[in-house]
């Protein structure tokens, strides 16, 4: 079961064929600052064998010692990872931001909403480009993979700026990090912003992800109970996203 998601996306990447849709992980974390819980995030990746897609849902809620923020990202690729369309959103206490984007022949185009005011967008891409949030697995696929002492350079695009960012840099140290029965790679990360640190699966499952200049951690944790501990979010909102209320148990904290 450690294994089950690394196998069947090189297995459907490689070859090309699955039963049925397949979920390679789902998961939720608990989001701490100072060593204090301020919230949860939900993420799940998924292949679509119908559509021939590779699918990236996330969900972020802080609500606990005076931070206030929802986001949200549903984003599609092709099994390259070219990306093909996502949506973001973000909203806080002052202000609320939606983006539309799609790609074709080799620009992204759509709308940014700020606040009820619109504004259209067409920007062109590097034929190589991809949308961040498929970073790891994109990885796997690549020459270099996801091992100890990888350096991997990318440019990728940032969903929350509708931009492509180029500089991109990852690197893996040379040894590997324990987690009880789990073994890591620790990753780190130059990308949009200040650095971060994240402990990984060899499948590309984050387990981990840690900003020092925040003081932010997050971390998988195995029941969906622990992460939106004193958070409320409606049923309805988490269905509309991710098409169920996620149980978040696809990892390698509940593999058996």
């Amino acid at each position: 079961m450690l294994h089950r998601g690394f196998v069947i996306l090189n297995l459907f990447l490689l070859i090309g064929h699955l039963a049925h849709a397949e979920v390679l992980f789902e998961g939720y974390y608990k989001v701490n600052q100072f060593k204090k819980h301020i919230g949860f995030f939900i993420s799940k990746y998924e292949i679509d064998e119908k559509s021939k897609q590779f699918k990236t849902t996330t969900f972020l809620k802080l609500g606990k010692n005076g931070v206030d923020l929802t986001e949200s990202l549903q984003a599609v690729s092709d099994l390259d990872f070219k990306p093909v369309k996502y949506t973001y959103m973000a909203i806080d206490s002052k202000r609320s931001k939606t983006i539309d984007a799609e790609f074709k022949d080799g620009s992204m185009s759509g709308i940014i909403t700020e606040n009820s005011e619109k504004k259209k967008f067409n920007t062109k891409i590097s034929k190589d480009s991809f949308l961040s949030s498929s970073l790891y697995y994109k990885m796997l696929r690549s020459k270099e993979g996801l091992k100890t002492g990888v350096t991997f350079k990318f440019s990728a695009l940032a969903e929350e700026q509708a931009a492509e960012v180029t500089g991109g840099l990852v690197q893996i140290d040379s040894k590997m990090v324990s987690k009880g029965a789990l073994q890591l790679l620790k990753v780190n990360i130059n990308f949009l912003g200040p650095e971060y640190e994240n402990l990984i699966s060899n499948q590309g499952q984050i387990f981990s992800a840690f900003t020092a200049a925040t003081s932010i951690d997050v971390e998988l944790v195995k029941s969906s109970a622990e992460a939106t501990e004193g958070i409320k979010v409606s049923a309805t909102t988490l269905e509309k996203l991710f098409g169920n209320v996620p149980e978040g148990k696809i990892n390698i904290l509940n593999s058996k």
